[in-house]
């Protein structure tokens, strides 16, 4: 492990944001004799009491930048924390299923390379929760292309869980021996002394303890929703709407600015519809504060950890009263550790706290970026493409249900419908089976197909959908319980 505190930096910052994959180091060095690409390297900075807080362990970047004059010979090197060799290794062959059956905590130990996860990422399954029971357990299935990053984060948001990295010293001061180390928990239980991310507590900013160099709020209502949509249907094709909007919204006098979920794995009854549209109408229903501070010396600060600003009056109108009765505690959500030569500073952005583990949430809580941003619409919009299963389905002698069996591993639901019901693909269909042949479509006919939108696709020959007499068949993902 090499200790950056050994090299001459000019200048440092270690940052990351809740919605970053990773933790990025960016350092300016007089000099050009630097670490290898993909060393190991850590850095540590002195506190405001004097105590030195690791801020960044992970591996140099390939990516360097040399400037050379005749006075002063200097290189720029960046680093990452150890994920990023999770988002550079595929999910094996054998994992690429995740059955709703399957233990999640195996399942993201084996990802970091289990009892070897020293030799395959680097990355310790430290502390690794099992999601909320309260949530239906579904079934993953990931391509062969997909990175084990995209996995567990794709797992996580699901779960309303959390994925993040800290760093312990499993040797001595002298000898230090620094371990990476994962957690996955669930976002509710975030400053939970045992099954939470092992933040320190809830640190108090006192205006009169000259720690805070400035301090600015950012009120913006862009993201604000007053109605909100949730949308699901459960195992049988029926389909449920919850809708909650404000009264204004509702006597005509707003006009809608409206949030969906559609559609939600979380809806599967009326009830469920109505309940969670209200708890995400009380997550969006109001503009996002975002209170940014800069502090002296203050690396004990960390991500996620709570922070008050106390005898800060003229600010008691913007921050909210949340987490402890009457206390506008608010959460970390961006930090910056920046060390230059005459300087080191620790520069936070706070907002009121929510559930954090949900990705729309996380996209706005953060600072604006335009890259980001461009990457996110990307991003979405080459999730809601549907890929092609291939499976096996037997029809049933009786009864309406019937598995199907992917060629590639996993199952998935096949309902046998009667002549008189409608065939239902719902939006979210991730893998659709189809049959090769000639004949288009033969039995049910095109029309009597109700795709809400959605299309199917062969990408071998045309798509044909067989029925024995007048019986249909409908291809959908059920819910698990």
């Amino acid at each position: 492990m090499v200790d950056l505190n050994t090299y001459p930096l000019e200048s440092l910052k270690v940052s990351k944001t809740i919605r970053d994959a990773f933790w990025q180091l960016e350092s300016h060095i007089v000099d050009v004799s630097i670490p290898a690409n993909y060393s190991d390297v850590h850095i540590e900075l002195e506190d405001q009491s004097g105590n030195n807080k690791a801020v960044f362990c992970g591996i140099t970047a390939p990516d360097e930048s040399y400037d050379l004059k005749l006075v002063e010979e200097a290189v720029d090197i960046y680093a990452y924390d150890l994920r990023w060799f999770l988002s550079r290794q595929f999910v094996p062959d054998t994992q690429l299923v995740l059955a709703s059956t399957d233990d999640i905590i195996t399942y993201i130990e084996d990802l970091l390379g289990g009892s070897n996860w020293a030799t395959v990422t680097g990355v310790e399954p430290y502390k690794i929760r099992s999601p909320d029971p309260a949530i239906s357990k579904k079934e993953f299935i990931f391509n062969p292309d997909t990175s084990k990053l995209d996995a567990i984060a794709e797992i996580a948001d699901y779960y309303n869980c959390i994925f993040e990295v800290k760093w312990r010293n499993a040797g001595t001061e002298q000898s230090p021996n620094w371990i990476t180390c994962a957690y996955f928990i669930r976002s509710g239980e975030i400053d939970d002394e045992v099954d939470g991310l092992d933040l320190p507590l809830p640190a108090v900013l006192e205006k009169t303890d000259n720690d805070i160099l400035e301090i600015s709020v950012a009120n913006s209502s862009d993201d604000k929703y007053n109605r909100v949509i949730a949308i699901g249907c459960d195992s049988s094709g029926n389909w449920y709407t919850g809708i909650v909007e404000s009264p204004n919204v509702t006597n005509g006098t707003a006009k809608p600015r409206e949030y969906m979920e559609y559609p939600s794995p979380y809806v599967a009854s009326q009830a469920n519809a109505d309940q969670h549209a209200s708890e995400l109408y009380g997550l969006f229903n109001f503009p996002v504060k975002r209170i940014s501070a800069t502090l002296a010396k203050r690396h004990d600060i960390e991500l996620y950890q709570l922070v008050k600003f106390d005898g800060w009056t003229e600010y008691a109108n913007a921050l909210y009263t949340v987490g402890q009765t009457g206390v506008n505690w608010v959460r970390i959500v961006e930090i910056s550790h920046v060390k230059t030569a005459t300087s080191s500073e620790v520069r936070i952005v706070c907002v009121p706290d929510r559930d954090l583990s949900h990705s729309r949430l996380k996209g706005y809580s953060v600072s604006p970026n335009s890259v980001d941003i461009t990457e996110s619409i990307v991003m979405d919009v080459l999730a809601s493409q549907a890929s092609t299963e291939i499976g096996v389905a037997t029809l049933p002698e009786s009864g309406s249900m019937t598995t199907v069996a992917l060629n590639r591993g996993g199952t998935i639901t096949a309902k046998v419908l009667g002549s008189d019901e409608s065939i239902v693909l719902p939006i979210n269909n991730e893998r659709v089976i189809v049959s090769g042949g000639g004949g288009g479509f033969s039995n049910p006919a095109e029309n009597d197909l109700d795709m809400r939108e959605f299309k199917v696709k062969s990408t071998t020959e045309d798509l044909v959908f067989q029925a024995p007499q007048v019986k249909k068949i409908i291809f959908q993902r059920e819910p698990t319980t």
